[in-house]
């Protein structure tokens, strides 16, 4: 029975680092402090945001096409700027790049 329980909890356990792991990862950038040449800017809003409000460098692919932009097209060896709404779609758009390449990822809300 002891261990069917560390069974459970280590899988408990490794479902959660799995979960959070991107989350922790990912990091806020200043507008201000911001240079492209450090970055694959990556604007992951629609298509109406991204054009009513561009942000200067970025490559517009919105997030419900982002897994399968990153299978073909996606070939970046810096690491990533994820422009984004809010934080919650950065985070999603942070587990798809995780999948896909093994990348920091940081982020910017455009305003």
């Amino acid at each position: 029975m002891d261990w069917l329980t560390v069974l459970v909890i280590c899988l408990v356990l490794i479902g959660v680092i799995r979960f959070f792991l991107p989350i922790m990862h990912l990091r806020k950038v200043d507008q201000e402090g911001l240079q492209d040449k450090h970055y694959c800017v990556i604007d992951i809003r629609d298509y109406i945001s991204a054009h009513r409000h561009p942000f200067p460098g970025a490559e517009n692919i919105p997030l419900s096409y982002l897994s399968r932009a990153l299978r073909g097209q996606f070939d970046c060896q810096k690491d990533v700027l994820v422009v984004s709404d809010d934080v919650r779609s950065a985070r999603i758009a942070a587990n798809i790049f995780r999948k896909k390449h093994k990348k920091k990822i940081y982020y910017v809300t455009s305003t």
